[in-house]
């Protein structure tokens, strides 16, 4: 990824460290044996281009920054030994550029090759979590309809209970084959209802994964200001080829005049990210005119570090094809400072023409890697947003199946206890036989068939909407008693709720069994974060069912007071019972304490 040959970690810093120094004594020794062709020549920039380079991709920023500063000095120092035509300040910026401009690239390519590296990590991880999320959003659905039809069934089932034991307390001449039919109608019912169930949540075949569209890369100029970092190298280039035309021994005209044409010709980059079109044309044209009629700039070493900022820019911040336009204006405006300062007697060396296209090139296709290393980096910081929003994916998944298995144990008790159910009725109906022993058999199947599915409902319902009015409703019907629903809001589902509709639940039921025809009214009322749950009923009319042991209720109160809420019960003065509870939407550490009862209903 770094352009140069690959080797591990502790020899790569060596080897940059040994061209650095290199690239710093080799002018130093020519300099001291004579060899002006080796200082004249292309080589001593080759040897300062390639160990920039190294150094920026191979070492520590702090390193790199030591080892271009010590070579910088010392090819300074060679130049100025072999050579003092240029002041010692141009010589210093024309190495830092030669040096320090290749270590930047090299910095920014290792720190790109990274960042593609995480992105394909990144991309490996958002596949495994979009299947993660797939999966666990067909079972999160599946446990909804559950859910729904485990409801359902434990109404019914309570209600082939209550139907089953009320055929036993009948007088000794009634004929209870009558009450066998229709249990075993409702029993057929349940059955069918779980087939239905179960062929709605069958497993259905994934299609192939349709990609998200990637939002378009943004470009700079969408941008309504001017961020301070675009000011940084305009302000820069600006001030040290004002502060160079000062030094320089081409310098022409006055001094202020030269300080605002290097401030005009530096400003278009403020906007080069977002018009590099524009900013190239801009400093093309101002860098012209102030060679025509003032200071030359290739005769600058900042204008050299100028033309290869201005072609990175249209490498890295020109879009589509524009780039291949922005490179022949940039080019067309080199060529011509180079002309007009040639025609002003003070042209630079012919010799250098192809260094200075060598940087330009380079520049240009850095700044094309660069721009599209940035995409895949802002794709990157897409992807590792997106996992940051799904990092409870797992978990989810992990619920889901968790509950998705409870519920499918709880179809194959339900399956069998109403299997059981519909052959004694059918068998006794048919064959005849001990009318009692089956309505035994089939109460006693049917109240461990409900304990089950009541328990596995207790696990897997919180995340439905337990105290929905219909639902509350429909359990009264199926149980033999009317419900009478009054609401102050609609509560949202949690485990408060969920605890809520088992409170609800035991009462109805209770009622049911131990006050038939009973008319059961239901009162809900949220406030804050505390949810007050009472159920009435009226005593009935006709003689219980059975005597309640108030197990149920105890154990609700354990597990309402375990929530951090309060639960009583007991016999109305007026007739009737009553089961009033308190509890909290989430649960909170320790106990609740003493409520206003008749305020908060």
């Amino acid at each position: 990824m770094s352009g140069v040959p690959t080797l591990s970690p502790v020899p790569r810093k060596y080897a940059a460290v040994a061209l650095a120094a290199a690239a710093g004594l080799v002018p130093l020794v020519a300099v001291a044996a004579g060899w002006g062709w080796y200082l004249d020549g292309p080589l001593v920039l080759l040897l300062g281009l390639l160990a920039g380079y190294v150094v920026g991709a191979w070492l520590t920023p702090v390193a790199a920054i030591a080892c271009v500063v010590v070579t910088t000095i010392a090819l300074v120092i060679a130049q100025q030994m072999h050579d003092a035509d240029y002041h010692w300040l141009d010589d210093t910026v024309f190495f830092l550029v030669v040096v320090g401009g290749p270590a930047i690239a090299g910095a920014a390519v290792t720190a790109r090759a990274r960042q593609v590296r995480r992105l394909e990590q990144v991309r490996a991880e958002y596949d495994e979590q979009q299947r993660v999320e797939v999966a666990a959003a067909r079972l999160e659905e599946q446990n909804r309809i559950q859910e729904q039809v485990h409801a359902r069934l434990a109404e019914r089932i309570a209600g082939i209970a209550v139907r089953a034991e009320g055929a036993q307390r009948q007088p000794a001449e009634h004929d209870a084959t009558d009450d066998l039919g229709v249990i075993e109608t409702e029993a057929r019912a349940v059955l069918d209802q779980l087939r239905a169930a179960l062929g709605s949540l069958a497993p259905q075949p994934l299609g192939e994964r349709v990609e998200e569209p990637v939002e378009p890369a943004r470009e700079e100029r969408a941008a309504p200001r001017t961020p301070l970092r675009d000011w940084a190298a305009p302000v820069v280039l600006g001030v040290a080829l004002a502060v160079e035309t000062a030094v320089v021994d081409a310098a022409q005209g006055p001094m202020w005049a030269n300080v605002l044409a290097a401030l005009a010709v530096t400003a278009p980059l403020v906007v080069r990210r977002r018009h590099p079109v524009v900013a190239t044309t801009l400093v093309s044209l101002a860098g012209v005119a102030m060679s025509a009629w003032l200071t030359p700039i290739p005769e600058t070493v900042t204008g050299v570090a100028l033309v290869v900022v201005l072609f990175y820019c249209v490498g890295a911040w020109c879009r589509g094809r524009t780039w291949l336009a922005a490179w022949a204006v940039a080019t067309a405006g080199a060529v011509a400072m180079e002309a007009v300062s040639g025609a002003a007697g003070t042209g630079g060396e012919e010799d250098s023409a192809w260094i200075v296209l060598l940087w330009t090139v380079g520049a240009v296709l850095v700044g094309r890697v660069t721009a599209g290393w940035q995409e895949r980096l802002r794709r990157t910081e897409q992807i590792v947003a997106a996992l940051e929003e799904g990092r409870g994916a797992e978990l989810r998944l992990a619920v889901a199946r968790e509950r998705q298995a409870i519920a499918s144990q709880l179809h194959d008790t339900v399956a069998h206890a109403m299997t059981v159910v519909c052959l004694q009725a059918a068998a006794t109906q048919r064959a005849g036989g001990d009318v009692d022993a089956t309505l035994d058999t089939i109460v006693g199947t049917a109240t461990a068939s409900l304990a089950e599915l009541r328990d596995g409902l207790d696990e897997i319902e919180t995340t439905a909407h337990p105290l929905d009015r219909s639902r509350i409703a429909a359990l009264g019907r199926r149980t033999g008693v009317d419900v009478v629903v009054t609401s102050s809001a609609p509560v949202p589902p949690g485990p408060g709720a969920a605890l809520a509709f088992r409170v609800v639940r035991e009462a109805v039921v209770n009622a049911a069994r131990h006050a038939p025809g009973a008319v059961v009214e239901v009162r809900i009322n949220s406030t804050g974060d505390l949810l007050a749950v009472e159920v009435l009923d009226d005593g009935g009319a006709g003689e219980p069912l059975e005597v309640g042991t108030g197990t149920g209720l105890t154990g609700l109160a354990e597990a309402v007071t375990a929530m951090g809420g309060t639960m009583s019960w007991g016999p109305r003065s007026e007739g009737g019972f009553r089961v009033v509870a308190w509890i909290p939407m989430t649960p909170v550490d320790g106990t609740a304490g003493e409520r206003p009862m008749e305020v908060a209903l």
